[in-house]
């Protein structure tokens, strides 16, 4: 393969097509997944199945059941049982920060030791690399000690519901108020784990109720206003090394009074 070497004061370039040049580390943070998780665990450690245990197989995801109910109803498979209480987490808006707008930018330099963090947030899937990426830069870190990158960063705005519905109106309220509890509870926790900060809470606790499966079902909704950071970062594996600018004065060159001019002005 033939490539261009272009050598600077700072730097020694080499151009490549954008494919072999450019890697792109993104970030990837589902708020349901975290708060589905998160939730089950409260639910757990506040001891609800000692309170209700005959609905104590309540369900806690982002699927909601009457799209299962329905899908098996249109498909005429066999109706799933245990489907209430449930609890849906939905992300259900988003909008990116006025402030911010996805202009904020930094270039960054990325030892080894960082590429190991950054490993890290790879396998836990909080970071997306592609598996020919992740290989170039391993390559590249080998060969050079340091990759640069462009770090772009924005915030955007969600609207998280917490759908509820069960077969019991009393446990419909009951799920509402623990719902509240836990945005509550576990604000100052979700934002030192995950920098997600939840904000307005709102909420509907009576008044939905449907009939469409062949039950009397309760709903009750629970929607918070949530900002989570992102970030990206452009790799660039053309930028070998990095060196001290040289600065060289022109014999053409004058200053003025503290302003410097050069020949022309």
């Amino acid at each position: 393969m033939s490539e261009q070497i272009y050598k600077t004061s700072r730097a020694v370039i080499r151009v490549l097509d954008e494919n072999q040049r450019y890697v792109y580390a993104l970030d990837s943070q589902n708020p349901e997944k975290i708060l589905i998780k998160e939730l089950k665990n409260f639910f757990t450690l506040m001891g609800y199945s000692e309170i209700y245990p005959n609905f104590d197989k309540i369900r806690i995801g982002s699927i909601h059941p009457f799209s299962i109910m329905l899908a098996q109803e249109v498909l005429e498979q066999p109706k799933s049982t245990n489907m209430f209480p449930s609890v849906t987490i939905a992300d259900s808006s988003l909008n990116e920060d006025v402030e911010t707008l996805g202009n904020e930018y930094d270039a960054i330099v990325f030892t080894p030791e960082n590429l190991v963090k950054l490993g890290g947030y790879r396998d836990a899937g909080e970071v997306f690399i592609s598996e020919s990426g992740w290989t170039k830069l391993q390559a590249h870190i080998d060969s050079n000690s340091e990759v640069i990158g462009i770090k772009k960063s924005y915030n955007t705005q969600h609207s998280l519901d917490f759908n509820i519905w069960t077969e019991n109106k009393d446990i419909t309220g009951f799920l509402f108020d623990m719902v509240c509890h836990f945005i509550t509870q576990k604000r100052a926790d979700i934002h030192n784990r995950y920098s997600i900060d939840m904000s307005r809470l709102s909420g509907r606790r009576t008044g939905d109720i449907n009939l469409d499966f062949g039950m009397l079902l309760y709903g009750a909704n629970v929607q918070v206003t949530a900002t989570m950071p992102h970030e990206s970062v452009l790799f660039d594996t053309t930028i070998s090394s990095l060196a001290t600018i040289d600065i060289k004065t022109l014999p053409t060159y004058f200053t003025l009074e503290g302003v410097s001019f050069g020949e022309g002005y």
